[in-house]
């Protein structure tokens, strides 16, 4: 029997104990939208002006994202620069209270495919320990700053480190502290094709859960393979029935529940046949959940469904009740009065008996569209349309009784939620941020009515192992480099036990490159090059697993000669790419059809990045020979990555391109007329040289079997430099396939 050091779980999340006042993540301290503050204003007038109830408007601060507050600082995503060829994206601190700025930390986007009137979909998230402040931006960068200075802690290129994928559409979603974590997601397509290797090389919608001091990976877990879409469902923790729960919609159309400490799957629901938006609203054992597309079963559009999270497995046909053609994918539901409120994308309004489903009253119209969230405080309901139509809104009987009705100025439209802090209510639109109350109700003044009694975890009752965590559960290392592994223990309702030292018997062992002691110091080969090992860790009859790419300093070469699969390192590499034949020479084949078991004629993915090594690369030169195949008289795309810049032959317009944010009309890039020919082999080769100033970028491609030209065929100076990032390729195999070889990464001279 192991002896615990841990005796006691404490209430349901970090966000339990934070100050009434505080509103640290987008869902609030209780994670359903309901604030416990009271005395707020009914009444306010955009235009300003005294008796407006307008504290402070901020222009420039116009976005998607939904604002956090936390310690009298607000803080938020935006476009930084935006339009203009230096655009990026930004994390700004402002005083709550006057709106005054205190900080801000701007960061690049590239490898994007997100346009620039999508940035800053995502929101930050505060942790209330620490005051630190976590933020994801639309190209996957992710960082943990110092809430008081914006300094950065630690941060990460989840792009191209463990493969998260963006898209045109935007959506991203946003990270959550529990405890000493941090949790984010996105459909992830790394590295690693095989079962023991977490098949985590194949699309799903995974969650990354990092040690929010360090950002060492505890563990990496998902849903169902080849999801529908990517998403942005806002992840909701809370204790059911004892037990902690992870709570979200996935990219796969699935409603699940992991253990938020250890990724362990404890049920799934499948509801709809595209990815869900919607944010999933937990109160006491139930789950209610909405979305508006097609259903598993049948042709109706959308639905609202109330789910027992005691239940274990997969849940269909288990359903409290459920609702059909509800099409409410976006606005996520909210409990008030002992009714569900239900907003629809036509932003059309419908009450439900949250214990029957039966619906409460005739629709209520609020406008058009709907996206954002409402806001439950005070005994009434804070909303905003996507076309700018505020409203305050409160329960009349079986009817919807309308306080107090405003449209926004001009075209300002809204996607980010209203919060309340300090009694002051925030409203993001795409025109400004508006802090809204009044002098006499506000900061020291606010009020509060009482919160509710937090649910708590079980106690710890069974101390048998039955998770065990090797940490980090995914590393990159270099030949020859060490890394100490920790080792912690889990039972079966995912409460944590122990640290397995010694005295707990763990015994370690490595399957690959390298060698590991009894102490869990592992060391990987001297001579390995773009391989990977898989550490095991044993405690008692249970054991777990931890992923290590080993990739050697610059420089690389590839020709593929040997047949054999991609380098298993390659972050989105295999499973896409695969060996072929041609003329006699083996290359690397760009599949066209990635078959999956709903669709084996899939297109998904067949357009696709791939990452070869580390994110802090600098200073060097990629060159890669490709050839296209002409197929209905179309041919694919091909580019390579170098820091963060793209050199890309674009096939549909006849164009040799050279940017890092391909959709940006005005970021940043250079072109010259190309005419790519099916059959032939080119060369293409890609060169950066960066400091703190500029980054100079220069790209050229020629006919392979011919002599190398001394002029760059294109180039550009960037005043924006992107200093680091992966070398990978670029490819769009969806039309026609193509072939590489002959891949070289190479130190500048």
């Amino acid at each position: 029997m192991l002896a615990l050091v841990l005796l006691f779980v404490g209430p349901s999340t970090c966000y339990s104990e934070v100050a009434p006042g505080d509103w640290p993540t987008v869902r609030g301290p209780q994670q359903n939208r309901v604030s416990t503050a009271t005395n707020l204003p009914e009444k306010w007038d955009p235009a300003g002006g005294e008796g407006s109830n307008l504290l402070w408007k901020r222009d420039d601060l116009g976005s998607r994202s939904t604002p956090v507050v936390f310690d009298g600082k607000l803080y938020t995503l935006v476009r930084d620069k935006p339009g203009t060829k230096d655009e990026g994206e930004k994390v700004v601190c402002v005083n709550a209270a006057t709106g005054e700025p205190i900080w801000e930390h701007p960061f690049s986007v590239y490898a994007a495919d997100v346009p620039d009137t999508r940035v800053a979909w995502s929101s930050c998230v505060v942790d209330p320990e620490t005051g630190r402040v976590y933020a994801m931006g639309v190209g996957n960068y992710f960082c943990c700053l110092e809430g008081d200075s914006g300094k950065v802690v630690w941060d990460r290129s989840l792009q191209e480190e463990f493969g998260f994928l963006n898209t045109f559409g935007g959506r991203t979603n946003l990270p959550l502290v529990f405890e000493d974590t941090v949790l984010v997601s996105a459909v992830i397509i790394g590295w690693g094709d095989t079962p023991e290797f977490g098949s985590l090389a194949k699309p799903a919608h995974r969650f990354v859960c990092f040690d929010k001091a360090t950002g060492e990976v505890r563990w990496l877990n998902g849903t169902g393979i080849s999801p529908y879409d990517t998403t942005y469902s806002t992840p909701t923790i809370a204790v059911v029935d004892g037990v902690q729960q992870l709570v979200f919609g996935s990219g796969d159309g699935g409603v699940w529940a992991l253990q938020p400490r250890t990724g362990v799957r404890l049920w799934n629901y499948p509801f709809s046949r595209r990815g869900l938006d919607a944010t999933p609203l937990v109160d006491g054992n139930t789950v209610y959940m909405s979305q508006n597309q097609e259903n598993t079963v049948g042709t109706a559009m959308g639905a609202v469904v109330a789910l027992d999270a005691t239940l274990r497995g997969d849940l269909t046909g288990k359903e409290l009740w459920k609702q059909y053609q509800i099409q409410a994918g976006k606005c996520s539901p909210v409990l008030i009065e002992d009714q569900l409120w239900v907003i629809d994308d036509g932003a059309k309004l419908q009450a439900f008996d949250p214990k029957t489903g039966k619906k409460i009253g005739p629709r209520k119209s609020l406008g058009r569209v709907q996206r954002s969230s409402p806001l439950v405080a005070d005994g009434k309901v804070y909303m905003c349309t996507n076309g700018g139509r505020w409203y305050v809104l409160k329960p009349d009987g079986k009817r919807v009784k309308v306080i107090d009705k405003v449209q926004l100025p001009g075209a300002a439209s809204n996607d980010g939620s209203p919060i309340v802090a300090q009694g002051r209510i925030y409203l993001p639109t795409s025109d400004a941020l508006y802090c809204i109350g009044t002098e006499e109700s506000s900061g020291e003044e606010a009020s509060y009515g009482e919160a509710p009694e937090t649910a708590q975890e079980k106690p710890i009752e069974d101390s048998t192992p039955a998770v065990v965590q090797v940490i980090p559960y995914d590393a990159l290392l270099s030949p020859g480099a060490g890394l100490n592994y920790q080792v912690r223990l889990y039972n079966a309702a995912g409460q944590f036990l122990q640290e397995a030292t010694e005295g707990a018997k763990p015994e370690f062992s490595v399957s690959g490159s390298g060698s590991i002691d009894s102490q869990g110091k592992y060391v990987s080969a001297k001579d390995a090059a773009h391989e990977a090992a898989l550490v095991t860790c044993k405690v008692g009859a249970v054991e777990g697993t931890a992923r290590v790419r080993v990739v050697p300093p610059l420089p690389w070469t590839f020709d593929f000669e040997s047949g054999d699969n991609m380098p298993i390192s390659w972050v989105g590499g295999r499973v896409r790419y695969v060996p072929k034949k041609i003329d006699g020479e083996s290359v690397a084949f760009k599949r066209t059809v990635l078959p999956t078991p709903r669709d084996p004629n899939n297109k998904l993915g067949t357009r696709s990045d791939m990452w070869m090594g580390p994110s802090d690369l600098s200073n060097y030169t990629i060159a890669a020979d490709v050839r296209f195949e002409e197929v209905n008289n179309h041919i694919g795309d091909f580019g390579v990555y170098n820091c963060g810049y793209t050199l890309t032959v674009r096939s549909s317009n006849d164009k040799l391109r050279l940017y890092s944010w391909s959709p940006h009309d005005h970021r940043s890039f250079a072109e010259v007329n190309f005419e790519p020919k099916p059959d032939v082999w080119y060369r293409m080769k890609l060169k950066v040289v960066a400091d703190e100033e500029t980054a100079i970028v220069q790209g050229k491609i020629w006919h392979r079997d011919e002599e190398e030209p001394a002029e760059w065929t294109v180039e550009m100076t960037d005043e924006r430099p992107i200093r680091a990032g992966s070398p990978g390729l670029y490819g769009n195999a969806q039309e026609a396939p193509f072939y590489v070889d002959n891949l070289s990464v190479t130190p500048n001279e």
